[in-house]
Parts: structure tokens; sequence; C-alpha cells
């Protein structure tokens, strides 16, 4: 779906918030990002192997624990989940994460984060926020722009606050993602494509 949106429509970049696969290979990460002609900002997510990291560095791509410019915005970001009862693989203390948010932070930014700040588009499906407090304290510390997130995929959604918009673009695999222009104002439009479904092999 991504590789299709990349060639219909003209965008300065394609910002990927985390979860390339679901614990699958690297080697499916870099044949993905070499097939994309737009460039590619990323963090992994809590369900890619922290070897991720290293691929979307390879391919120059990662904007995970990093600044990156590009036309003439500094985009910051870290990938990863908090941890959990599911022990994913990439997972971080949320001091650490925090930590090292705050390292690279630059005010009127764009942040780049697998997990939400805490509250903003972080609700489960059972009704409780999986967002960080520690994000959400650097979100309001540094006053980025734009801040994007995925991770609660069932959080789908724009949270407009004075100083920032935090935006969760939904899940790529579901076809859903998130187009946006930033001017003097932030204008979010979400779209959802059909994907197609593969024919189950009957023996």
């Amino acid at each position: 779906m991504i590789e299709a949106a990349s060639h219909e429509t003209s965008y300065d970049a394609i910002v990927i918030c985390g979860d390339f696969t679901t614990l699958g290979s690297t080697s499916f990460v870099s044949d993905f990002l070499a097939r994309i002609k737009t460039r590619i900002l990323a963090v992994p997510g809590n369900c890619d192997h922290p070897d991720t990291v290293a691929v979307l560095e390879q391919a120059n791509a990662s904007v995970h624990n990093m600044r990156v410019s590009l036309q003439g915005w500094t985009f910051f970001g870290f990938g990863g989940g908090l941890p959990s009862d599911s022990g994913m693989p990439f997972e971080i203390e949320e001091d650490i994460v925090e930590r090292s948010l705050r390292a690279i932070a630059i005010s009127e930014g764009i942040m780049v984060t697998h997990t939400p700040a805490y509250g903003m588009n972080d609700v489960s499906r059972g009704g409780k926020s999986l967002g960080s407090e520690g994000i959400l304290r650097v979100a309001k510390e540094f006053k980025p722009v734009l801040a994007l997130s995925g991770h609660v995929h069932e959080s789908r959604g724009k949270v407009l606050t004075m100083d920032t918009t935090f935006v969760n673009p939904g899940p790529a695999k579901n076809g859903r993602y998130a187009s946006i222009r930033i001017g003097e104002v932030v204008d979010v439009q979400f779209h959802e494509v059909e994907l197609k479904k593969n024919k189950p092999t009957m023996f």
C-alpha cells in the first residue's frame, strides 16, 4: 500500500512510525525500503527486531534517536515500545525513551515515535491509554509542530493542542494512512484504500 501511494502522489517524504513487520525479518525491511523511491523517514516499532535500526540507517531512512533535516524542517524521533507483558522484541524502559528523546528534541520540529504520547491517540480496545508520559513531557517542553506515532492501531486520529498536532495515521497493513501538509496550519487528511487479498491456497 505504501509503495502504491508513493507512486500515485508526489510527497516530500513518507514517514513510517514503526512495525514494518510483526516479528518478521530485517531482510523484508531492507527489500521494502529498496522499492520505495520517495524519501523515507522512519523509526522501528515494538514488533520489529532491534537490528531494524541498522537497516534503516543503511538506507538513510532512520530518524530513531537522531535528528534529520528535510525541506526546512527538523525531524527527531525514537522507536520501539514500552515494556509489556507480551515481551515484544523491541521494548525500552520509559526513562531511557524520555532521556534519549529529550537529548535530540528541538523546538517546533517534527517528532516521530512509535509509542504515542500519553493521552494522544493512545486508547486501546479495552479503553486503556497505552501512551508514554515521558514522550508527553518532551512534547510539552519542546512543542513540536507535528507529532506522529503509531502502535495503537485502533486509535487512529488527530488531537490538536495549543502547540502540537498529534497524529496516528492508522495501520498501513489495513490500507490506512494520512497525508499531511504543513503551512500556516497543519492540514491532516486521512485515507483508506482497499487492499487486494490473496486467494487462499487450496490443498
